[in-house]
C-alpha cells in the first residue's frame, strides 16, 4: 500500500495551528510550508504517473520538481495549469522555507497560504 501523502497536509495543518505552542513559532510555520508543498507535489506527480502515463526521470531525482511542474503548467488543459501555477507557487515558497535562513516576512501569510494552495492541487486531482 502506498503512502497518502494527503496525510502530509494535515500533518502542515497541525503544525501551523500549534505555531503558538508547540515550538517556535516560525519553525513550525516553516515546517507546515514544506510539508504543504510534499502533499501537493507528491500527490500531483503520483496522478501524473500512475494516470496520465508521465515518464519521471529516475537518476535525477531533483530534476523530477521540475518535470512534473512542467507537464501541469504547459498542459492543454486549464485545471492542469492552474496545477502548475500552484505547485509552482509552493514550490517556491517551501525552496525559501527550507533554505533561506534570515527571517521570512509574513511567515504566517505565506504558511496559510501555502496550506491553500496544497488544498486546491488536492482537492483538483
Amino acid at each position: 500500500m502506498r503512502f497518502a501523502w494527503a496525510a502530509y497536509l494535515t500533518l502542515a495543518e497541525a503544525l501551523f495551528r500549534a505555531r503558538a505552542t508547540f515550538a517556535d513559532q516560525e519553525a513550525c510555520c516553516r515546517a507546515a510550508i514544506s510539508r504543504a508543498y510534499y502533499a501537493a507535489f507528491c500527490a500531483a506527480r503520483n496522478h501524473a504517473r500512475d494516470n496520465e502515463g508521465l515518464p519521471l526521470p529516475r537518476r535525477d531525482r531533483g530534476r523530477v520538481h521540475q518535470v512534473v511542474i512542467a507537464y501541469y503548467s504547459h498542459h492543454t488543459s486549464q485545471q492542469h495549469r492552474a496545477i502548475g501555477w500552484a505547485l509552482s507557487q509552493l514550490r517556491r515558497q517551501r525552496n525559501q522555507a527550507d533554505y533561506d535562513d534570515r527571517n521570512v516576512q509574513r511567515i504566517e501569510a505565506t504558511a496559510q497560504n501555502a496550506l491553500q494552495q496544497a488544498h486546491y492541487v488536492l482537492t483538483a486531482l
